[in-house]
């Protein structure tokens, strides 16, 4: 404590030596600088989480969007392959297909028959391409178009896994062969919805393969929409063993920000490969693969960096005009308090002279007036000493120095009064306006909170402390809030207890208003005498609460991370201060705001006996 305390005093000491023009630098630069450095820190950690959660917001939108547009393409190439299986005459050439009878017109006419539905489901846009692959010995097996050999398709990779997938849907890529009508051969990377065809007259054979085919391009540009709102996050599809099926970026960065498993809840900051990320995911239905989207932490501070650069530069921009304010608002102040010293010394010298030049009104005009005035007086005692006879030479003088003394004592404690008295005035009176109000507002709102230790105050009370606190939060937003007071003044002078609308409006600000996409609103109060109770009434045109959200208000102990009371609490504190009837009641709808009712009893005399 020992060790701590002389530094300190030391420190003290020192600034006590300092010139008056020095201190008042120092308070005007700290009363400007300490406030506005705690704005931009609040301002840009505020920012930071707004445009993380907005970040992580949009992306999911673009994530679902994208997962349902793929869940209805692989639903709609399923509903295509079970109608072909299905379909009654594609069943009866599916049984004829082994069989040794089978004539050339008629295979003929059934490979007509398969073309022209395959024709007829294409016009479903989601789909790029129907294939059958069929016994090689067929007259239409191999059209290079939509009916090919099944020989060609044995060799595959994905046909061990369609044999073993005991007759379900096989989802794999497959790359088409397909022959335009000049003859040119074409491939195209699909997404892949197969299954194997069965003789119906004997489902232990296997008579071909059905492929309903998804371009890989159009999952591409899915994948890479979604993925569009980061400069490094990814999206991609992967498959039952966590293999990469598609992703939005290349190989590189995929591997890079590739995930083992799956977290234990989607939209969770978590590491991977060493990184700090968000990682979202889905399964895709009819499917065994999942989509999984991951944005870098990273980029979403890079997002917010901009912000974070222009609040120094407006700080630092803020800083050197307080500097230069309080240096030239110092001077000002400073240069005539130095004339007034002057005069003095030359006093002390023995040289009697007025101040003649204009000192102004304030303070140190004040303190210039004393001085002349002592001045005039100690003349008129010296006029007066010479006029009198030389026997009354000595008592006259020994009284005129007498009164001196006198009026030494006076003005050197006088002197010290309004020099600090000054101080404090002058740091008010040319600090930054918006600051001046800001701290004033400020003041105000805590010499409201603690009101001496009394837990119960008016109404009157209680609405100005609201009012300040708006003005506060409108210094941050911008003068976006509106408060409207409609009360009744015949109940203000009625009681309550303290703190009880603040929390309200605050909650009306922060999760109704702040909520809007323009953040602007209003809140109005409004206070009236109703059945013998007063009801007071805190409404806001937010965004509002669901019925799920708005049933469990008053259920339980608010855990709320911007103010401390809670509507529960605030609830409980009524009706132990005046019964259970009275309290708090919720009324809301989404898109419109929410309205908060308050019952108390027409109490007065409650804040003396407290």
């Amino acid at each position: 404590m020992t060790m701590l305390g002389a530094p300190v005093r030391k420190l003290w000491s020192y600034v006590q030596d300092l010139k008056i023009q020095h201190k008042l630098i120092l308070i005007f630069f700290f009363l400007m600088i300490v406030p506005l450095g705690a704005f931009t820190l609040l301002a840009y950690r505020q920012t930071a989480q707004t445009i993380q959660k907005n970040t992580v917001y949009s992306a999911n939108q673009s994530f679902e969007q994208a997962a349902s547009s793929l869940e209805s393409r692989i639903r709609s190439a399923s509903l295509i392959s079970d109608y072909i299986i299905l379909d009654e005459e594609a069943i009866r050439i599916f049984g004829r297909m082994d069989s040794a009878a089978y004539a050339i017109p008629s295979q003929v006419k059934d490979g007509t028959y398969l073309l022209r539905m395959f024709r007829y489901l294409l016009r479903n846009q989601d789909i790029f391409l129907i294939r059958l692959f069929v016994p090689d010995e067929l007259v239409f097996a191999g059209d290079g178009q939509s009916i090919y050999g099944l020989s060609g398709v044995r060799e595959a990779p994905w046909y061990g896994r369609l044999l073993g997938s005991n007759g379900k849907l096989l989802l794999t890529p497959t790359t088409t062969q397909y022959t335009e009508t000049t003859g040119a051969v074409s491939q195209h990377p699909v997404l892949s919805t197969l299954r194997l065809v069965k003789n119906p007259n004997d489902y232990a054979r296997n008579m071909g393969v059905l492929s309903v085919d998804i371009l890989q391009s159009d999952v591409q540009a899915m994948l890479e929409q979604a993925a569009r709102l980061t400069g490094s996050g990814i999206v991609y599809l992967a498959d039952a063993d966590g293999g990469i099926v598609q992703s939005s970026a290349d190989a590189a960065q995929t591997a890079r920000w590739r995930i083992a498993d799956n977290p234990a809840a989607p939209w969770k900051r978590v590491k991977v490969n060493g990184k700090d990320a968000i990682v979202g995911y889905r399964a895709i239905a009819g499917s065994d693969w999942r989509m999984v989207s991951v944005i870098p932490l990273e980029d979403i501070f890079a997002a917010s960096a901009h912000q974070r650069n222009v609040l120094i530069l407006v700080m630092l921009a803020m800083t050197v005009v307080a500097y230069g304010l309080a240096y030239i608002s110092s001077f000002s102040s400073t240069r005539r308090i130095y004339r007034l010293i002057f005069k003095m010394r030359q006093v002390q010298s023995g040289h009697l002279s007025v101040i003649h030049q204009n000192f102004g009104r304030d303070e140190i005009g004040e303190l210039a007036d004393s001085y002349n005035f002592m001045i005039k007086k100690i003349e008129v005692l010296i006029d007066e000493q010479f006029k009198t006879g030389q026997a009354m030479k000595n008592a006259e003088l020994k009284l005129v120095q007498a009164e001196l003394k006198a009026l030494q004592s006076q003005i050197n404690p006088h002197f010290l009064y309004n020099t600090l008295d000054l101080i404090n005035w002058m740091a008010i009176k040319h600090d930054n306006p918006d600051i001046e109000s800001l701290i004033g507002s400020l003041s105000s709102f805590y010499k409201l909170s603690l009101r001496k230790g009394r837990d119960i105050v008016s109404i009157e009370d209680e609405l100005q402390h609201l009012q300040t606190y708006v003005d506060i939060q409108n210094h941050r937003f911008e003068d976006s809030i509106r408060l409207v007071l409609d009360v009744d003044p015949d109940i203000l002078d009625c009681e309550i207890p303290k703190i009880t609308l603040q929390p309200l409006a605050e909650n009306s600000i922060m999760h109704g208003i702040q909520m809007k996409p323009d953040k602007r609103g209003t809140v109005t109060v409004s206070g009236r005498l109703e059945d013998g109770a007063i009801v007071l009434r805190v409404r806001d045109d937010g965004v509002g609460m669901s019925e799920a959200a708005l049933s469990g208000m008053l259920e339980r102990p608010s855990r709320d991370e911007y103010h401390g009371f809670g509507v529960y609490n605030i609830h409980e504190r009524l009706k132990l201060s005046f019964g259970a009837p009275y309290g708090l009641r919720f009324e809301s709808k989404l898109g419109e705001g929410t309205a908060v009712e308050i019952r108390i009893p027409p109490a007065k005399g409650l804040g003396n006996a407290s």
